[in-house]
């Protein structure tokens, strides 16, 4: 219950610095970079944000012990984001059938 409200800010955040990320950089740097590099800025916000919030719960010492999990939360959202944007993609291409 603690963890609510920093995680509702934190995950605002994220998807603020997710979306407007990819707006930038998908004219500049094609689809899959921009998801790429857009996810791993909004990660860097989970990770910072949860490691400042701990910090000051728990104190920034043990805080740090967090981050390598938080990491690796954040890789696996980057890429699991982007199989599953394929498949809607593809999916939203596929004629209908009836």
């Amino acid at each position: 219950v603690i963890y609510g409200p920093a995680t509702f800010l934190i995950k605002g955040l994220m998807a603020l610095v997710a979306f407007y990320g990819f707006q930038v950089l998908h004219h500049k740097c094609g689809d899959l970079v921009s998801r790429i590099i857009s996810g791993i800025a909004a990660e860097l916000v989970m990770i910072v944000g949860y490691f400042i919030f701990a910090g000051f719960l728990y104190g920034f010492g043990p805080a740090v012990v967090n981050i390598p999990a938080n990491a690796v939360q954040g890789v696996a959202g980057i890429v699991i984001g982007i199989v599953l944007t394929k498949f809607v993609k593809k999916s939203n291409e596929a004629p209908c059938i009836r």
